[in-house]
């Protein structure tokens, strides 16, 4: 395994306020991963590496019972909000275990798939956690990886508030050692990590009604109300306190506004390790 000691895992910019934790559970593996799901068999052993609050995950489980599913995060309340989930649904083939992706609990080529979303992109060194995917993972097991691009996502206008507050974002993960636009990279990682590239795909995520664009700016709203980001972006001088006190009304507004719109970029690949390993 890869020594844990000489790698730091990056703050998560993110966070885990009320906010984000609920944008987090209203993923699905349909919807989020549906690019893998194609790929995945019954009996399939499966990890789910920044699983979140695992509502990704049980929808891997779901899809390969009786094979065991496995969520990991580096965050303990994650971890408990994942093994609720699978409680929940009454998922016996579905665990949750607190772990570095620098360090995966699993021996050498012991599990057939791996997937991550929006995780590479928290990383300096995606490479190494490709790395350690691999030696995991069985040769000609498969790997599916989303991962968004803030910088080719679209807005209007360049005066949007949805903008606003995912370019902060973006500054964020940027200033932690991240890369918030890894999206247009992610195939050339994946290859350059020695695997096998099976498809590519990119799509826009976009409310697609004004009720969905409101719930969306609302929720735009609440975010930068309680993320820890927006602080770091004050103390650090990137916005001030009227742009910050007055963001909420501009996203008000927004909401109601027929010619605002913001469409955020997704990549997806699927690839395959080789059978040689």
């Amino acid at each position: 395994m890869i020594d844990t000691p000489q790698h730091t895992s990056p703050d998560y910019a993110f966070g885990y306020s009320p906010t984000a934790v609920a944008m987090m559970s209203a993923r699905s593996a349909e919807e989020n991963a549906g690019f893998m799901l194609v790929h995945l068999k019954p009996g399939m052993r499966v990890l789910d590496i920044g699983c979140g609050p695992g509502s990704i995950t049980v929808g891997l489980a779901a899809a390969v019972a009786p094979g065991e599913v496995t969520g990991i995060d580096i965050e303990p309340s994650q971890v408990e909000l994942g093994r609720k989930n699978a409680t929940d649904r009454g998922l016996d083939n579905c665990r949750f275990e607190v772990a570095s992706v620098y360090e995966l609990p699993f021996n050498d080529s012991s599990v057939d798939a791996v997937f991550g979303h929006t995780i590479l992109m928290q990383f300096s060194d995606p490479e190494t956690v490709l790395a350690e995917v691999r030696r995991a993972l069985r040769p000609g097991g498969l790997i599916g990886f989303c991962e968004i691009d803030f910088g080719a996502s679209l807005y209007h206008s360049e005066e949007s508030a949805v903008r606003q507050v995912l370019f902060t974002l973006r500054r964020s993960i940027r200033h932690n050692g991240g890369n918030p636009d890894i999206g247009r990279s992610l195939p050339g990682i994946i290859a350059g990590a020695g695997f096998d590239l099976v498809s590519i795909s990119a799509k826009y995520n976009a409310p697609t009604t004004p009720e969905a664009k409101a719930r969306q700016c609302a929720t735009m709203k609440r975010l930068w109300q309680d993320a820890a980001f927006v602080d770091k972006a004050e103390e650090l001088g990137w916005i001030d306190a009227d742009l910050r006190a007055g963001l909420p009304a501009r996203l008000d507004r927004e909401a109601s506004d027929p010619a605002s719109f913001s469409a955020s970029t997704y990549v997806e690949v699927v690839a395959q390790l080789p059978e040689s390993g």
